[in-house]
């Protein structure tokens, strides 16, 4: 009955081949580094070549090595072997760290008058993180799916239709998340709903 229970881990088993896959695709996929290939595209819009290479080392910085290292920071304290933190609990600090990093980045982008996709998409990872730590005080929703949602958006806007080609990270995210017992098929979902809405907004208003 669980495995068909939106609500629990999955329960069944996974071969070793299977969990080395799935391992693979949570590292890849974890949300600082889609953002930096997001990133570096986007900025590849710029007009300007210096403040493009200024732009995505901003956003470098601020949106994938520093969040990187906070998480690994938190994964190791919290005892984790896999670079997850992974009990619901211990999500508030590195979150909020998230949070600072990407209002830091959101105000570094504007002065150097980067692209606007940049600004507006560092802007909505500030504000979607923020409201995921919210929800994580009372429900595990993914940052995995919500983290595949924002770089799809953005590059299938400005990459039509090539950039639709990021959607093809959603079942791979889905299958890896959850045979690790990670997230619960209902997690994953609104993840992935929480973030195509959110980005989706953001760009709306902004751009």
């Amino acid at each position: 009955m669980r495995l068909h229970d939106p609500t629990y881990l999955y329960g069944g088993e996974t071969s070793p081949r299977a969990e080395a896959v799935a391992r693979l695709i949570s590292a890849v996929t974890h949300a600082p580094f889609l953002s930096a290939l997001m990133f570096i595209l986007l900025g590849a819009t710029a007009d300007d070549v210096r403040i493009a290479a200024a732009s995505v080392a901003v956003s470098l910085v601020t949106a994938t090595v520093v969040p990187v290292i906070v998480v690994q920071h938190y994964s190791v304290k919290y005892g984790n072997t896999d670079g997850d933190v992974v009990r619901r609990e211990d999500r508030a600090r590195p979150l909020v760290c998230g949070v600072a990093l990407y209002v830091v980045g959101t105000v570094v982008l504007f002065m150097l008058g980067a692209p606007r996709i940049m600004t507006v998409m560092m802007l909505s990872y500030a504000i979607s993180t923020a409201v995921v730590a919210l929800i994580s005080t009372r429900w595990k929703i993914s940052i995995h799916a919500t983290g595949v949602m924002g770089p799809s958006m953005a590059l299938s806007l400005v990459y039509w239709p090539w950039g639709l080609a990021m959607f093809a990270l959603v079942p791979l995210v889905t299958w890896s998340r959850y045979v690790r017992r990670k997230h619960t098929p209902a997690q994953l979902a609104g993840g992935f709903i929480y973030g195509f809405i959110a980005t989706g907004v953001i760009l709306w208003l902004f751009l």
